[in-house]
C-alpha cells in the first residue's frame, strides 16, 4: 500500500516547512501577487513582513478593476510579458478560478528561468465565496506542478486533522484565534495516535512485506488524509 500515491520524494514533512518556502519567495526581487487585490490585502504585508530583501517589489493583480490593484489581470487568461517575475504568490487563489490549470500554465509562463511560486490551495475547507470551484488532494497539487524544474508539496501549518475537526466543530470560528486553534488541534491529534496505532499494528499483521514505518503511517493520517489546505513550491 503506497499511502503517499509515488511522491513521497516530493513531500517535505516538516510541520514548519511553509515559512521557510514562503520566505524564499518573499525575498525575491520582483513578485507577482496574484489575486492580491492591493497593497492592503493580506497577502501584501505578509509578503513584506517575510521579504529579507530589501528591493523587493510586489506587483498586485486582481480582476476586480474596484480593488485597485497595480495591474488589473486575469491569471487565467493573463497578457502580461512571459519571462518577466522573479517570484508569484498564489495563496488561496486556485480555488477561485474556473480554470485553474491554465492558471498554473500562466503562473509558469510570467516566471523568469530560476524563477519561484508559492501556491496554498483548499483541501477540507468550507464553500467561502460566490466564485469558489475547486478543492485539492496533496498529489493534485504535485500534477499541477509537474511542469516545473522542481516542486515540493508542504503543510500550512500544524493542525491537520485536529485543525479540521475544530473549523467544523466552531462552525469555522476558531479561525480567529490561531494559537488557540493550533493548541486545540494537537489536542486531537495526539488523542488520534490511540487508533492510528491500532490501524498500524493491524495493517502490520495483514501485510507482512508493507515497510510503511509508524513516523509516516501517523504523518499520513494526521495531515494529509484530512487537512483545511496543502502548500507547494515550485522553481521554473
Amino acid at each position: 500500500m503506497d499511502l503517499f500515491q509515488g511522491i513521497q520524494d516530493k513531500i517535505d514533512t516538516r510541520i514548519n516547512a511553509r515559512d521557510e518556502y514562503e520566505t524564499r519567495v518573499a525575498s525575491k526581487k520582483l513578485i507577482l501577487d496574484v489575486g492580491g487585490r492591493n497593497h492592503q490585502s493580506k497577502s501584501y504585508m505578509r509578503l513584506n513582513q517575510l521579504s529579507s530583501n530589501s528591493e523587493t517589489k510586489i506587483i498586485s493583480t486582481d480582476i476586480v478593476e474596484d480593488y485597485q490593484p497595480d495591474v488589473v489581470d486575469d491569471i487565467c487568461d493573463s497578457h502580461l510579458e512571459s519571462d518577466s517575475y522573479d517570484a508569484i504568490y498564489c495563496d488561496a487563489i486556485l480555488e477561485h478560478v474556473k480554470d485553474y490549470e491554465a492558471a498554473v500554465r500562466n503562473i509558469h509562463r510570467l516566471l523568469k528561468p530560476g524563477g519561484e511560486v508559492f501556491i496554498y490551495v483548499p483541501f477540507s475547507y468550507c464553500f467561502h465565496d460566490l466564485m469558489d470551484y475547486h478543492r485539492f488532494t496533496f498529489s493534485e497539487v504535485d500534477r499541477i506542478l509537474e511542469a516545473f524544474s522542481e516542486h515540493k508539496i508542504f503543510l500550512p501549518d500544524g493542525n491537520g486533522y485536529g485543525g479540521v475537526f475544530w473549523l467544523v466543530l466552531t462552525f469555522f470560528q476558531i479561525e480567529r484565534f490561531p494559537k488557540l486553534w493550533n493548541f486545540l488541534s494537537m489536542a486531537i491529534n495526539l488523542l488520534l495516535t490511540i487508533p492510528i496505532t491500532f490501524k498500524f499494528i493491524q495493517q502490520k499483521n495483514s501485510d507482512r512485506k508493507s515497510n510503511v514505518s509508524f513516523q509516516d503511517y501517523r504523518f499520513y493520517y494526521t495531515h494529509l488524509l484530512l487537512n483545511h489546505g496543502f502548500c507547494g513550491w515550485a522553481m521554473k
